[in-house]
């Protein structure tokens, strides 16, 4: 009997791993065969939000831009009370124009977008909203006239004169409604003023544009659709205004019924349908209502995995690759660096281990666990000469360092130049969620874009990475079936390890 046990459990350890393998060369095809093609031309279109996104707050939001290829744009953000965009908060429109430029010095093939906003206006879509909103513009707006916020009322919140140098700081005043692209939206516009005050929305997030087509995910392999990635947002609010993103957002994608489209000199047959997109309204100032999510429990063991070629601020590309044990509360995390953003040249491999413990404490998402991950070892294996010799390695490893041999970091207390601290405790956050497609995934917070390591309960992260997929069985029935509720463990979250801290030296080294 012992001996069938045994056997089970290893071909259920054996299944993961090949699932693991089987997912990893997926996604490393599919990273393979992205084309990237970022012009005017291939930006036009509308583009909308897959799924309900965290940023850092937290905020809920649901994203509607479109552009035209003349560089006019109307960018529409739906804000939420909740994580799962079921009830509205309130809606901003912003107009304008962008010019772009081919000089990104971290990523080759994206643009830099100059977006001149003409104007901004904000619709709340509650009564606690339009009062939060009169409350915040009393506060931070002395002196000035407007009319009292309503629910469904839009007011315009700002405006940028036609002349006015885009690179000097922003100034508010009263729009006039002969400038012009503002007449439509005064018509229904209860009021404008003249500052922001604690508002802060922005739109830097058109400071770097990618656009790409990427084969389907699910479904016919020669299926293709396009993604939009725009701008990474700043963990804190106050830097919004000026912040210059280095790394990327999740896509948005555009919708295509199915047809035919010529890129470099191939032919592809471009077809997506949205999970989502068929709740935009056509009156696109009116927010969707998605279905509320249930909160899953965090019953996290085996394998889980990147669905593709992950990027970081600065430049950085990386997969992960996740172990979580439950005889020990132990964890294993593998993170692969490269230095293109499919993939493809494996700079270096960390991977960390160590034990984890769950923190029932409140944090600023209701829809997330605490947890905190004790890093005790974290060896380090090099795949590139130019790192070897340019990188000071004075603190990282005892020995000399060669091409594919690993070094323990947690000798030498772990490697500065890296951001890694051996021993260490890192305050994450966590939750598991269900894909439209039946899939388990597995999301960890978003790492601070200021590079502030998060040591301390309080630098707990307020938004999430892009999320793991699990390994293996993925039926849901299964995992919703089983007793441990009532097993009467403890309940166990997966880890993550933040490399957060990268001098700029080392990333032109990556690149």
């Amino acid at each position: 009997m012992k001996l069938l046990i045994i056997i089970f459990v290893c071909s259920l350890v054996n299944g993961e791993i090949r699932q693991c393998a089987k997912l990893l060369a997926k996604a490393a095809n599919q990273d393979r065969n992205t084309i990237v093609e970022t012009s005017m031309k291939t930006l036009s279109g509308v583009w909308l939000s897959e799924s309900c996104e965290t940023r850092p707050g937290p905020e809920y939001v649901l994203r509607h831009y479109s552009f035209e290829e003349n560089g006019n744009y109307k960018l529409i953000q739906h804000h939420y009370w909740d994580n799962s965009c079921s009830s509205p908060k309130l809606s901003i429109v912003a107009i304008g124009m962008l010019k772009t430029k081919r000089d990104s010095f971290l990523h080759h093939d994206a643009l830099t977008g100059y977006g001149k906003p003409s104007n901004i206006t904000v619709i709340p879509q509650d009564s606690v909203a339009a009062k939060e909103l009169d409350n915040i513009v009393s506060h931070h707006c002395p002196g000035q006239y407007w009319k009292s916020w309503r629910r469904y009322e839009e007011h315009l919140v700002f405006t940028n004169p036609k002349h006015r140098n885009y690179m000097q700081q922003f100034e508010f005043e009263r729009i006039q409604e002969t400038l012009p692209n503002t007449q439509h939206y005064l018509q229904n516009s209860s009021g404008a003023i003249t500052c922001l005050g604690d508002l802060r929305w922005s739109f830097n997030e058109l400071n770097l544009i990618k656009v790409q087509l990427r084969p389907n995910q699910y479904g016919d392999d020669n299926e293709m659709h396009w993604e939009l990635l725009l701008g990474d947002i700043p963990s804190r609010k106050n830097l919004r205004e000026h912040y210059m993103p280095t790394g990327f957002q999740i896509p948005l994608i555009k919708t295509s019924k199915g047809n035919k489209e010529v890129l470099k000199g191939r032919k592809f047959f471009v077809k997506y349908a949205c999970s989502i997109c068929s709740n935009f309204a056509s009156n696109e100032r009116s927010p969707p209502h998605l279905i509320e999510k249930p909160r899953l429990p965090t019953y996290i063991w085996g394998e889980w995995v990147s669905e593709r070629c992950e990027v970081r601020p600065m430049g950085l590309y990386l997969t992960r690759h996740f172990s979580f044990f439950s005889e020990d509360l132990s964890w294993v995390g593998e993170h692969r660096f490269y230095v293109d953003p499919f993939c493809t040249l494996l700079k270096f491999i960390v991977t960390a281990s160590g034990t984890f413990e769950m923190n029932n404490g409140e944090n600023l998402l209701k829809e997330a666990s605490n947890i905190e991950f004790k890093i005790e070892k974290a060896p380090l294996v090099v795949y590139d000469q130019g790192l070897i010799e340019y990188m000071p390695w004075e603190s990282c490893g005892k020995l000399r360092w060669k091409i594919g041999v690993p070094q323990e970091l947690a000798e030498t207390g772990g490697c500065q130049q890296l951001g890694i601290i051996i021993p260490s405790v890192q305050y994450d956050i966590v939750k598991i969620e269900m894909s439209y497609q039946g899939l388990w995934l597995l999301f960890l917070g978003q790492a601070d874009t200021e590079n502030s390591p998060t040591n301390t309960p309080e630098k707990r992260p307020t938004a999430f990475q892009v999320p793991l997929v699990r390994c293996g069985d993925g039926n849901s029935q299964n995992f919703l079936n089983s007793d441990y509720e009532d097993s009467g463990q403890m309940k166990i979250f997966p880890n993550y390890l933040n490399i957060v801290f990268v001098p700029f030296f080392i990333v032109k080294i990556l690149k």
